[in-house]
């Protein structure tokens, strides 16, 4: 979990030298790379069945990629039901699949993430 916290404070001190108006895309493109990660996991498992893992994925990404024509909130609402759907992660896959540690890692990055983007989304707003 510390782990995750400090990934997504490194990504976040990136990000935070992009102008405002890029920072949305950068983190677009993060939750894809998260959120991919479920369907590759699922995939690569034999013992398990990789269509929750893509029903989410797509729909993650969807409201993702809708935030950043709409609301910069749509996409930390797909930020933190990722988030949590990592918490979930491991009963969709074969639980021998998962690294012990991924699960709670890419449950605080997507949440220092959210977090990161909702502040932004503030700040463009006000």
């Amino acid at each position: 979990m510390l782990k995750g916290l400090l990934a997504g404070s490194i990504t976040m001190g990136v990000a935070a030298v992009f102008p405002e108006g890029l920072v949305f895309p950068v983190y677009a493109s993060v939750l894809g790379i998260v959120a991919g990660l479920g369907p590759g996991m699922a995939m690569a498992s034999q013992n398990s069945n990789a269509a929750p893992q893509w029903v989410e994925t797509v729909v993650v990404m969807a409201v993702g990629l809708v935030g950043l024509w709409i609301d910069p909130f749509l996409l930390v609402l797909a930020l933190v039901f990722q988030a949590f759907w990592c918490l979930f992660w491991p009963r969709t896959v074969h639980p021998d699949d998962v690294p012990e540690g991924l699960p709670a890692f890419m449950f605080s990055y997507a949440l220092v993430s959210a977090a990161f983007v909702a502040y932004v989304g503030a700040a463009v707003a006000a």
